[in-house]
């Protein structure tokens, strides 16, 4: 059991070990990464407040505006006029693209017109026609206009096309970390807008997204990226930078183990906290079309109804056609349009509301397993299964409730490693306890069913106080049985029937008490030692040790016919039975234990046996036994004697079960003889005594009553008779 318990204490702090490894990434198996990120999306979409602030609205270029302007790319004329009429009709505060124009669009009426130059040189002097690009750029630098363009990681040396913004005006402290040193996202090359373009914006940010989680759904973006030593905002941030008018950046940096880290972005006075590479957790307000949104076709159309969804607000420019391949996997949705996210993550910077990763969420996530697993370990072996469930439920309740309280705050901790400890240590310590409760009910079944009948080894081994083997003190009922004269009834037979005789003989004897929930103690040749009220607890042992001696004279009666058929010679019983405080337990020495009762109550009953063949009695009790018989017993009982057995100075009453009917007729005048015998009316006694004919209790007691008148007892005579023997 020791050995078990070891095994079950090293399997539980093996769970912790490996889940705090797991944690700190000693050895990363992606496994709680993974958990950890379904349980960041199931937080997230329960706590979605459905709504998103007003002052933003998307102008989506649909499938309904695919349609009615033709396939993309739209002419840059076109875009131009949606521009123009987003600021001029409708009232637009400010409009981002979530587009990129990397290539100069094609303008086939210029080049027919400088063919025509050349052949005609009096239209030398004529200017080219305007492009597209021009026409946009100039829109562009009209209003104030955000572009977008995208950088990539390509692994090798590309060239990069367009032109990149102004990057970041980032302010140094004190404590400001060389830029050099900063796990920074860093990418190979980038996509912009070409120069006319970029240099009619107002600000420029990149709208790709390189923190992409490793099962491919957004939950993160960057609010910075570093190329060429210079810092550049991403689309959202570049925004809000213009709408504070281009306010400088500082970043929040410390020292810790001999790295630099960043801890957040602090813009004008706004601050985002940040992971170490410069990203922030998307501020999700909602599922699809949250956000209010316009077709691009109903702007270019003039359509009057929507004039209050434009008016002031700030727009980003985007597509939600599945075609243009902007959509992307969230927490929220499997297909989400770009634009959409980022329209949460300019809300989320203007609003200041983001949820961040403390940098200390590792370490109180690692100090908290190990403390959890270790007190888990030491408790949940020492619980049922019914208390260890119900504790792990309690536990695993406080865990995800302290989570979500943490997240009301704004706070991101590790809940999945909790989560899989409690419920592996669960497991884990449910199969041990199981097994371990199992063996042990085996041992004590295949203990106790040498002594008790098997209907009860499963009453036994479901009470935790009847499995308990050490000795104890209880009130038990003893009996005592033995047959008389078996010695010379074993010299009539055959050495080799004896062993069949025996079984013949105890088998249905046992069946008897087996069957009124007795526990055999032990077999003695002929003799059989039995008790009630243990391992088991039963109230009612009196009652179930004299049903059960009743039963086995009735039994030995069937034997008796079975011997008579055989032509062997009849056999009798006598049983003795005392209740009173045992000792009960596992006793014995190194070498052979035994389940057993002992103490002075056990002598008596063993005392009481040996008085039947004297008493001529088959079943004696004691008046303990009477009393724990209470007086709604059905028995027929009559008194036999007060004795005081050798060994013990305490007299006791003993009793008569009576089985023959014609014994049971006499009861009340044994009551009336015994009455005249203890009251000193020796005479009147005998008398009484000698009427019952044929009764071994009254030839008995008319000889002794006989032998009082001659030789009369002290005046202090107590009525007790004192046995020699045993």
């Amino acid at each position: 059991m020791i050995r078990a318990r070891w095994f079950q204490l090293v399997g539980s702090l093996a769970i912790v070990l490996w889940l705090a490894g797991e944690q700190t990434g000693w050895w990363p198996t992606q496994l709680l990464q993974r958990l950890e990120w379904m349980s960041y999306d199931i937080r997230v979409n329960q706590t979605l407040p459905n709504q998103a602030p007003q002052e933003f609205v998307l102008i989506d270029i649909d499938e309904a505006s695919l349609q009615a302007y033709g396939q993309w790319p739209w002419p840059r004329q076109q875009l131009a006029t949606l521009v123009e009429k987003s600021f001029d009709d409708y009232q637009l505060q400010m409009l981002g693209f979530d587009l990129v124009f990397a290539e100069q669009e094609q303008n086939l009426l210029a080049a027919q017109w400088q063919q025509l130059q050349q052949r005609i040189p009096a239209l030398l002097s004529e200017p080219l026609p305007a492009t597209g690009d021009a026409a946009l750029a100039r829109a562009i630098a009209n209003y104030p206009v955000v572009t977008g363009f995208y950088f990539e990681r390509s692994g090798a040396a590309t060239t990069s096309t367009g032109m990149l913004p102004t990057p970041l005006e980032v302010i140094s402290t004190d404590t400001s970390a060389p830029l050099a040193e900063l796990p920074l996202v860093r990418p190979d090359r980038y996509a912009s807008n070409i120069q006319a373009l970029q240099e009619s914006a107002w600000a420029g940010g990149f709208f790709d997204n390189p923190t992409v989680d490793g099962d491919g759904i957004f939950r993160r973006v960057p609010l910075i990226q570093e190329f060429n030593q210079q810092l550049y905002p991403s689309l959202p941030l570049a925004m809000v930078r213009t709408l504070l008018g281009q306010a400088p950046v500082t970043l929040d940096t410390h020292f810790e183990g001999g790295l630099w880290q960043l801890e957040g972005v602090d813009m004008g006075g706004f601050y985002y906290p940040t992971d170490p590479s410069g990203a922030v957790l998307v501020p999700w307000y909602g599922g699809l079309n949250t956000f209010d949104k316009v077709s691009a076709a109903a702007i270019l159309r003039g359509d009057p109804n929507i004039a209050t969804k434009l008016q002031d607000r700030i727009a980003i420019l985007g597509t939600s056609a599945p075609g243009l391949m902007d959509l992307r996997a969230t927490p929220v949705a499997n297909v989400f349009p770009g634009m959409e996210i980022h329209a949460s993550v300019l809300a989320g910077l203007l609003t200041m509301n983001f949820k961040s990763e403390p940098g200390y969420a590792v370490a109180i996530t690692f100090l908290g397993l190990v403390l959890l697993g270790l007190v888990l370990s030491w408790l949940y072996p020492r619980l049922p299964a019914f208390a260890l469930a119900i504790t792990s439920l309690v536990i695993l309740f406080v865990h995800i409730a302290a989570n979500m309280f943490a997240w009301s705050q704004g706070l991101v901790l590790p809940v999945a490693s909790g989560v899989v400890l409690i419920v592996l240590l669960t497991g884990w310590h449910l199969t041990l306890n199981f097994w371990r409760e199992s063996k042990a009910k085996r041992q004590v079944a295949s203990q106790f069913g040498m002594y008790v009948p098997p209907e009860l080894v499963a009453d036994i081994v479901a009470a935790p106080d009847a499995q308990d083997l050490t000795g104890q003190e209880k009130e038990l009922t003893v009996l005592f049985s033995d047959v008389r004269n078996f010695t010379s009834f074993a010299e009539t037979i055959p050495p080799a029937q004896l062993t069949a005789v025996m079984n013949q003989l105890l088998s249905p004897v046992t069946r008897a008490i087996h069957e009124h929930r007795g526990t055999i103690d032990k077999y003695m040749g002929d003799a059989v030692m039995a008790f009630w009220g243990a391992p088991l607890t039963d109230p009612e042992h009196a009652v179930h040790a004299v049903q059960g001696a009743i039963a086995m004279q009735q039994a030995l009666r069937k034997t008796n016919q079975e011997f008579m058929a055989a032509n062997l010679p009849e056999l009798a019983m006598g049983i003795g039975i005392h209740t009173g405080v045992m000792n009960v337990g596992n006793m014995g020495s190194d070498f052979r234990m035994a389940y057993t009762v002992l103490g002075d109550n056990v002598n008596l009953g063993s005392r009481i046996e040996g008085l039947t063949k004297t008493y001529g009695a088959e079943i004696l009790i004691s008046d303990d036994t009477l009393r724990a018989l209470g007086n709604d017993h059905d028995f027929s009982i009559r008194p036999v004697d007060l004795v005081r057995v050798k060994g013990r100075e305490t007299p006791v009453m003993l009793y008569q079960v009576v089985l023959d009917s014609e014994q049971q007729a006499t009861i009340a005048q044994v009551q009336f003889a015994w009455n005249c015998y203890r009251n000193g009316e020796f005479a009147d006694a005998e008398q009484a005594f000698q009427s019952l004919t044929n009764d071994p209790l009254g030839l008995l007691f008319a000889e002794r009553c006989n032998y009082y008148q001659k030789n009369p007892p002290s005046p202090d005579w107590d009525g007790v008779f004192t046995h020699q023997q045993k």
